[in-house]
């Protein structure tokens, strides 16, 4: 983190950098100034006052006789301590009712929603108010401590926190890392401390530091209007309004001096925000994509896959008349309709249609993970048995990455851009195993190296950004079957990857399934894919499944006339 922040320093242009050096000077003078004043800031001196600045009084003296430079020296010991006190104060409020509020919202739940929709009407009508005008109330009530204008300035900027991580949570939640976290059985709570707030940071840093800017000013506003600390405590506010009658007179550096101070001060640190948004997001370029060399399963041997009917057995996955729908009421659409499917272990059933034919949806759905606004309308599906759609939260949860998981498309989008690949893989270890940190680290290595990775260890402290494409894609595949999951899905595996690296990922998923006995569903576009690597294919248009077949008669003797076209244009 220091060499990014390093590094974004130095390709700085020269204004920011003196910014930069500037606050950290002030970020010095909050520390020791009081210790290195010339004069004392405190004690009076009438037979000095208002002497304009020399080689003596460098910023010339107040109205009391008391040295400006040295006031000024020691002042940001109080704006700039209260400021961030307040300002750390809000975050710690407004953060985690930021996250709540958004997981809430996000949940499709009507209570969790209702309270949601509570919480940010209360929020308006507390921001009806003018900002500083409610400040000041809240001073005048509660007294004007350095405790109290804390905890005042702390209460009109928390709605502000609350609001910025909210709708960061929102738009977060939609990614296809947070839905892989909750595919692995993450919870609500686990999955916004550990992969909302840290992928919201930067936004939250960039608003902290304009936020102590902020309330280094109504500090400053509270005091300049008697509300706040009080002379003779070095403050900046009071001493622009203790100067500001005699600016009328001619004695400018009274008060001018102390306000061109408290603008550099809040202009620093609007700079320095800015300066670590761009630093934290450097760590997020992607890195040149790299290829690992693994042998690939011939394409004849593939091929040759036994093909196992389900007909007349029970299978692990039953979907029965299963439809989903968006929206409610007239405005209800229906997405998919009457699906039915079964697939036993051992087998893969291949899912095959047009962009926009529903086959998203329905891997979704038999996770259990559909978006905001979109349910099962009718239908079941079943899990060994048990329905899926009936259980309760925590007992989907608990399936999800341990007896049902799912490999997702763009694997570097699956994995959270701010962890390793080792925390990553420990946590999911811990959340469904009782095991250490050690014993899950020596896992992970070996889950690696099980899915063709060299050099694990390294690989364990490596950034998703630092991995190519395919390596991101076998982590993820390591991800989905560390638990020995009885079912895979995979929607569109290799989405993104080059044709070589397609082929390796396609026979790792091929042979961890065949070796494992695991019942699998494949989602893809690409009928080469489905020809090659099930054992059974449907063909989905429109939400509806066309025809379902072995895969060997459904390419040899295709029943419906979009399969036929499908064939066709593939062989084109």
């Amino acid at each position: 983190m220091m060499n990014t922040v390093l590094g974004t320093y130095r390709r700085l242009p020269s204004w920011q950098r003196i910014i930069c050096i500037v606050w950290l000077v002030i970020i010095v003078l909050t520390v020791v100034g009081p210790w290195i004043v010339p004069y004392r800031p405190e004690v009076a001196r009438p037979d000095e006052r208002l002497l304009p600045p020399d080689l003596h009084h460098w910023f010339g003296t107040d109205e009391n006789g008391i040295d400006i430079f040295s006031r000024i020296l020691t002042a940001p010991r109080t704006d700039v301590l209260i400021a961030s006190l307040a300002t750390a104060l809000s975050v710690l409020i407004g953060a985690p009712l930021g996250i709540a509020a958004g997981l809430l919202e996000s949940s499709q739940r009507l209570g969790g929603m209702l309270i949601s929709n509570l919480l940010m009407r209360l929020l308006d009508l507390v921001q009806a108010f003018p900002v500083f005008i409610f400040a000041i109330v809240l001073v005048a009530l509660f007294g004007g401590t350095s405790l109290n204008i804390v905890l005042a300035i702390a209460f009109v900027n928390a709605p502000v926190f609350l609001r910025l991580v909210r709708s960061e949570v929102l738009t977060l939640r939609r990614k296809p890392f947070a839905e892989a976290a909750v595919s692995v059985g993450n919870s609500e709570l686990m999955l916004g401390v550990r992969h909302m707030l840290p992928n919201a940071l930067p936004t939250i840093i960039v608003q902290i530091s304009v936020t102590v800017g902020f309330s280094i000013l109504l500090t400053a506003g509270l005091s300049f209007v008697g509300a706040g600390i009080k002379p003779p405590t070095p403050e900046l506010g009071n001493m622009v309004a203790s100067g500001a009658p005699y600016l009328m007179t001619g004695q400018w550096w009274v008060s001018l001096i102390p306000g061109a101070a408290l603008g550099l001060i809040v202009f620093s640190f609007g700079v320095v925000g800015e300066v670590l948004n761009i630093a934290l997001h450097q760590r997020r370029r992607p890195a040149e994509p790299a290829t690992v060399s693994v042998p690939a399963t011939p394409m004849s041997e593939t091929a040759k896959c036994s093909i196992r009917p389900v007909s007349g057995k029970q299978g692990i996955f039953e979907v029965r008349g299963l439809s989903v729908s968006a929206g409610r009421g007239s405005a209800r659409r229906e997405l998919l309709s009457g699906i039915d499917l079964s697939i036993v272990r051992g087998e893969t059933l291949a899912i095959v249609g047009e962009s926009g034919s529903g086959k998203t949806i329905l891997a979704r759905a038999l996770l259990n993970v559909l978006p905001k606004d979109v349910y099962a309308s009718a239908g079941t599906i079943t899990y060994n048995g048990s329905d899926l759609l009936a259980m309760p939260d925590k007992q989907v949860q608990a399936l999800r990455g341990s007896s049902i998981a799912a490999i997702l498309p763009n694997p570097r989008q699956q994995l959270h851009p701010l962890t390793t690949i080792g925390e990553m893989m420990i946590g999911a270890l811990r959340a469904h195993r009782q095991i250490d940190r050690s014993g899950a680290r020596h896992e992970a290595m070996r889950l690696l190296s099980s899915v063709g990775i060299t050099d694990p260890e390294t690989r364990l402290s490596a950034y998703p950004h630092e991995l190519s494409g395919g390596m991101a894609q076998r982590v993820c595949v390591a991800l989905a079957i560390m638990h020995s999951p009885s079912t895979l899905i995979a929607d569109e595996p290799t989405a993104g990857l080059d044709v070589t690296i397609q082929r390796q990922v396609l026979d790792l998923i091929h042979d961890m399934v065949k070796r494992r006995n695991m019942a699998q569903v494949i989602i893809t576009g690409d009928l080469g894919i489905a020809a090659h690597f099930s054992d059974r294919t449907a063909v989905m248009r429109a939400g509806r499944i066309l025809e379902i077949n072995t895969t060997e008669e459904l390419f040899r003797n295709p029943q419906h006339e979009h399969t036929r076209y499908l064939i066709d244009a593939a062989a084109r």
